[in-house]
């Protein structure tokens, strides 16, 4: 009688050896973090979280190939941003509250992490791309993302409702991240 295959087979394409999938895939994850928050350290902190959940959720990977596995990292790393960016405000406000002091790195780290990251270039776009919203779009947005404030917050200062407090900046974050779609990061033009 033949044997039913497994309907979850066990992956081969993730390492045993963890440090080698960290390796091949560290300075990429660093650049796609730190080119989406412009902050080096924050990047830094979503690597690690991301690796740190890939580590412990190891066994749960069922794909076939290293593209896969490629692929199952990002899903995990864009997870992590999606919290990063829904707690950012809370967490930094009890982080202060609490006196935490977050490990610095060096200048030199830092700015390779910039280079690496292009995101010299990417803020020039992001200026230039920002001054061609509407005025409207850059009202919702400076106050949403830039000043942190809640959409309730923007809609009673732009004197407009909450939904369209919300269009307004979701059509300006959609038109700059349009923009930056299509810039290559230093790291991928040398490579």
């Amino acid at each position: 009688m033949p044997v039913a295959p497994d309907p979850q087979p066990r992956s081969t394409t993730l390492p045993a050896d963890f440090g080698a999938f960290y390796a091949e895939h560290a300075e990429r994850l660093l650049v796609f973090f730190a080119r989406r928050t412009f902050d080096v350290e924050v990047a830094r902190d979503l690597t690690a979280e991301t690796f740190a959940e890939a580590l412990r959720t190891r066994s749960r990977f069922r794909g076939d190939s290293a593209e896969e596995a490629g692929g199952w990292l990002y899903g995990i790393a864009r997870h992590k941003l999606s919290h990063f960016v829904r707690r950012g405000i809370a967490e930094r406000r009890s982080i202060d509250k609490l006196g935490v002091r977050v490990p610095e790195i060096t200048p030199d780290e830092h700015a390779r992490v910039v280079e690496l990251a292009g995101l010299a270039d990417l803020r020039s776009v992001v200026a230039q791309e920002f001054r061609r919203l509407s005025t409207e779009q850059q009202a919702a947005v400076q106050l949403r993302v830039v000043d942190e404030l809640p959409y309730g917050e923007v809609a009673a200062r732009l004197h407009i409702s909450e939904p369209t407090a919300r269009a307004r900046v979701s059509r300006g974050l959609r038109q700059l991240a349009a923009a930056l779609d299509g810039i290559t990061p230093q790291s991928e033009v040398t490579a």
